[in-house]
């Protein structure tokens, strides 16, 4: 076990190509990258888990996956749903042939392409002008060459820095990301980084919180207070500018609907929605969460809000089409519909006593959406799974192995010897479609090892 190329186990990396293809409308292109970052983590995977460099892929192979994609939705460049490492989509030596391949093809669908920008340069923001609807997600993490050689080793630092210029002299969107690490280039360099981005004009700006797993060198470890000063920090930067800032993973407490900020230019910034306000009703019909109420109104033609700010309540209309985006930006909760189908599968089951499996960060929204929104008499009880086998300051379902799965258990039962439940709910996204976690085992192991 361990990292493979395309050469090893082929058959199943072609099949999670065409997944990610029609699962997630994913055109991997290359596992090249032309920095290094010190965050990156598969430099910090423990041994034993399954991931799969590809080598640049051929017009061949690109023609086919292009086939199982869906024109309706975003075609996705330098991004992965799957154990298929993403590179920097720039250094494919027939990128541009690539994107004028997708634009013939799909003539009015938006091309979504994530780089690091380092290989952005005028020539190339030109072609990006020129092809229309291609939306950048540009992971810049410093706008100082020092912190950009330092994060991410990055050769040509002042050139990357230089790209959301580039994007907006050209009038191609762009959103901006960085991976927050205070704590190696100073608080002063993010927030200048941040302040950058938002004055070339970026869309949003997502700020993710560091993790280190316990392969990580000392020098990239920190407190665990770190999130907390981070989601402080972005709050005070958010009254002071015009772009949406989120962090992400979010550490929120409720499942209300509130806004976390308005695209300017957009349909609800027109509308007149602000950041702070909560979205009571949706043409007529209870919001229920932030995930619900977003896709909503993504969904509808010209919804109806009624809003609340502050103690007022009014209502506006988002003047849009059907699957148009509406502007909103909001920080990522839980869909009620989870819920409605754990309770449909406990009801399948004629389960009385429910055990869910969650990992820590999600355990606080379950426990409040199961509060809201499981219809039925079921004992249920939900157990936090820690990431024991990547350890550090991992807290995410997607790196869940059988491994914590069995230790979780093996503690739990241990703790309530008299309680064993009749049915046990596991987070899907630690299992491929095969049902096996990164690791390769299969979540069927659990049910021999404990006879459930």
């Amino acid at each position: 076990m361990g990292e493979s190329t395309v050469n090893q186990n082929t058959q199943y990396i072609e099949n999670l190509i065409l997944y990610e293809a029609l699962e997630k409308n994913i055109l991997p292109l290359t596992s090249a990258c032309d920095v290094r970052c010190i965050f990156c983590s598969h430099h910090q995977n423990p041994f034993g888990i399954e991931v799969y460099r590809i080598f640049p892929r051929s017009r061949a192979e690109i023609e086919r996956t292009i086939s199982f994609l869906d024109p309706a939705r975003p075609v996705v460049i330098g991004e992965s749903a799957t154990r298929i490492i993403e590179g920097e989509p720039f250094t494919h030596p027939a990128l541009i042939e690539i994107l004028q391949l997708i634009r013939s093809t799909f003539p009015a669908t938006t091309i979504q392409i994530t780089t690091n920008g380092a290989l952005l340069d005028d020539g190339i923001a030109r072609i990006l002008e020129q092809l229309g609807g291609v939306v950048v997600n540009l992971s810049l993490n410093s706008a100082t060459e020092t912190g950009r050689v330092l994060l991410m080793r990055d050769k040509n630092a002042l050139g990357s820095i230089r790209s959301p210029v580039l994007l907006k002299q050209h009038g191609v969107p762009f959103h901006g990301s960085i991976v927050a690490m205070p704590h190696l280039v100073g608080w002063q360099d993010l927030k200048k980084t941040i302040k950058y981005l938002s004055s070339c004009g970026a869309e949003t700006i997502r700020i993710f919180l560091p993790g280190f797993s316990k392969q990580a060198p000392p020098g990239l470890r920190f407190e665990p207070a770190l999130w907390n000063e981070l989601n402080s920090f972005v709050a005070r930067l958010r009254e002071e500018l015009p772009t949406p800032l989120t962090c992400e993973p979010p550490i929120i407490h409720d499942l209300r609907p509130l806004v976390t900020g308005v695209i300017t230019g957009s349909p609800a910034d027109q509308a007149g929605i602000c950041a702070g306000d909560l979205i009571v009703d949706i043409d007529k019909k209870h919001a229920l969460t932030r995930v619900q109420a977003f896709n909503k109104i993504l969904k509808l033609s010209s919804p109806e809000l009624t809003m609340k700010r502050g103690d007022d309540l009014f209502i506006v209309k988002i003047q849009k089409a059907p699957n148009e985006r509406s502007g909103l930006v909001m920080d990522y909760d839980i869909d009620p519909g989870l819920i409605e189908n754990m309770a449909r599968v406990v009801r399948q089951r004629r389960a009385t006593r429910v055990l869910i499996l969650t990992s820590e960060f999600a355990y606080p929204i379950i426990k409040i959406a199961l509060e809201q929104f499981f219809e039925d008499t079921a004992e249920v009880r939900v157990l936090v799974t820690r990431n024991r086998l990547f350890g550090g300051s991992i807290k995410a379902a997607g790196l869940l192995t059988v491994g914590d799965f069995t230790t979780a258990l093996e503690e739990f039962f241990l703790s309530v010897p008299g309680w064993r439940p009749q049915l046990v709910m596991l987070p899907a996204l630690a299992f491929d479609r095969r049902g096996r976690d990164l690791a390769g085992r299969s979540y069927l192991e659990l049910g021999e090892r404990f006879g459930l």
